[in-house]
């Protein structure tokens, strides 16, 4: 079989995202006030089109989660780089059980020794408050396992990480209670093999993984 057929054969193969049925965030999916700022969009982070404050898709979408409200629940979340499984290791260390221990004033002040090293690499992690969230949510034998699909030397030019961690805290328990990845897109923008992959690999670990693809309109 030529690589042209194989690379056909292979695109055919993975599921898209986009055609599954996906968990509700409940919150709004409908921008205005689309800015073109050099190379990224900018939209009203007000779901209703007003308040002046603007931000690009990911942030939006960060923003409106994070003010959803429900009785007994905080939303909270975080932006994930795309190379953020490849630098936890080099900044926490290597074995996912210890980063699970570690309380989130030890794990801030080690993400904040390595920032300089991070800024040269152009790699950024979540606040430690995200992490911890994150690692529990995933549990450990998750956690390996997307490490190391992300650390496999085979995979060094794959990325297709979700875009946000969004998750809400139970308050009596302080326990992480729902948790979704969503990899934000704008109404044409497409969705790569990459990122296709990864969704359905989450999904796959029994993770909540979608696409959230914004509808832009004209005036509120």
């Amino acid at each position: 079989m030529n690589k042209n057929l194989k690379d056909a054969t292979k695109n055919r193969m993975i599921k898209d995202p986009e055609a599954q049925k996906k968990p509700p965030l409940r919150i709004s999916h409908i921008v205005y006030g689309r800015e073109k700022r050099g190379n990224r969009v900018y939209y009203l982070v007000d779901p209703k089109g007003g308040w002046a404050e603007k931000k690009i898709a990911e942030q939006v979408v960060l923003h409106r989660w994070r003010r959803r409200v429900f009785s007994g629940f905080t939303f909270s979340g975080g932006r994930l780089n795309s190379s953020v499984w490849r630098v936890l290791p080099s900044v926490l260390g290597k074995d996912p059980a210890k980063w699970r221990k570690l309380s989130e004033a030890a794990m801030q002040r080690q993400i904040d020794s390595c920032r300089e090293s991070m800024r040269e690499d152009h790699s950024t992690l979540p606040a430690a408050k995200v992490l911890k969230a994150l690692f529990e949510h995933c549990g450990l034998e998750r956690l390996k396992a997307i490490v190391a699909r992300h650390t496999d030397p085979a995979r060094i030019e794959n990325f297709g990480t979700p875009d946000l961690f969004l998750y809400a805290t139970d308050n009596k328990t302080g326990k992480v209670s729902i948790a979704r990845f969503v990899e934000v897109k704008k109404p044409e923008e497409p969705l790569s093999d990459d990122q296709k992959e990864e969704i359905n690999f989450l999904q796959s670990l029994g993770l909540h993984a979608r696409v959230l693809r914004l509808i832009e309109r004209e005036d509120s």
